[in-house]
């Protein structure tokens, strides 16, 4: 891979885990959340200005919605957001009677959102084991539960023809592949993908590019990592500043910039926290989908 360049975009932006980074064409804003602070943001890539808006629960994901505003999930709560009033309206609800709570999320190419739960955890990493699920909130605003005894949900991505979902549970270390139905929704034919090795960390989000690759973050592990979704063989890897690196999308007018979220829990890096953004990779993703329901 050509020498790419880490910009550092908003320096120590998150207090806790910098999450759900997803590039809004029409504002030119960068979205993402500081996940167990509450705070959502949206940062203007014209003005360099960065807006926030604080929450009580946990805030692990946000999407726009074609009708307008936003999709956020706020502890196990899927609700629209109006940004200009602050408000919160319930859309759907999971998980009740656990301590779960919702982790990452994005929209696949018909409109539908997926997100996934993760067990309680009191302390990194020990959760629930396989208490949580993935879902979809359909485009009429009903829950579907597709993957169940998760225990962290985490990066969603698929590939440029919407034939394959990529999926982790962080915890067992794997991506998986699965054989996707974009009409349906539906998942078939559950492949391991990629074996994380340990001396990375934990796979966390991911994204993909045009070219059917997918690019990974790696918690603890100071890097993203690009793989080939044919063969699961590393490709190239970007050495990020800081080591809680905890996912990555595609944003900018081409969407050759990958911008890149980390964390800022029991870490004393400099920049841990920071929202980077990386240029100079020769590659590109498309345009995140938005909630059409």
């Amino acid at each position: 891979m050509p020498p790419y360049q880490v910009e550092t975009v908003l320096k120590n932006i998150a207090t806790t885990v910098g999450e759900g980074p997803h590039y809004d064409e029409a504002t030119k804003m960068l979205l993402h959340v500081d996940l167990q602070a509450g705070n959502i943001h949206r940062y203007n890539t014209l003005t360099k200005i960065d807006e926030m808006r604080h929450y009580d629960a946990p805030t692990t994901l946000i999407v726009p919605r074609q009708s307008g505003g936003y999709v956020i999930a706020d502890g196990l709560n899927l609700s629209h957001l109006n940004w200009e009033t602050g408000q919160l309206t319930p859309l759907a609800s999971v998980d009740q009677g656990t301590r779960n709570r919702f982790n990452d999320g994005k929209c696949d190419a018909s409109g539908r959102l997926w997100a996934g739960t993760m067990g309680y955890m009191e302390k990194p990493v020990f959760p629930e084991m396989e208490t949580a699920s993935l879902y979809t909130l359909e485009k009429d605003l009903k829950v579907r539960r597709h993957l169940d005894k998760i225990t962290i949900s985490n990066g969603i991505t698929w590939t440029h023809n919407n034939t394959k979902m990529f999926y982790t549970d962080t915890i067992t270390r794997e991506v998986w592949a699965f054989d996707f139905d974009l009409e349906s929704g539906n998942l078939s034919n559950k492949k391991v993908l990629v074996k994380c090795p340990e001396s990375l960390g934990y796979p966390d989000g991911m994204t993909a590019d045009i070219h059917e690759n997918i690019w990974l973050a790696y918690y603890d592990g100071s890097c993203v990592v690009r793989y080939d979704t044919t063969t699961g063989k590393e490709i190239s890897k970007i050495k990020l500043p800081t080591s809680q690196i905890a996912s990555c999308g595609w944003g900018g007018d081409n969407y050759d910039e990958l911008y890149v979220t980390t964390g800022h829990v029991n870490v004393t890096d400099d920049l841990a926290g920071s929202l980077f953004k990386v240029t100079g990779l020769e590659s590109k993703g498309r345009k995140p989908h938005v909630f059409l329901g």
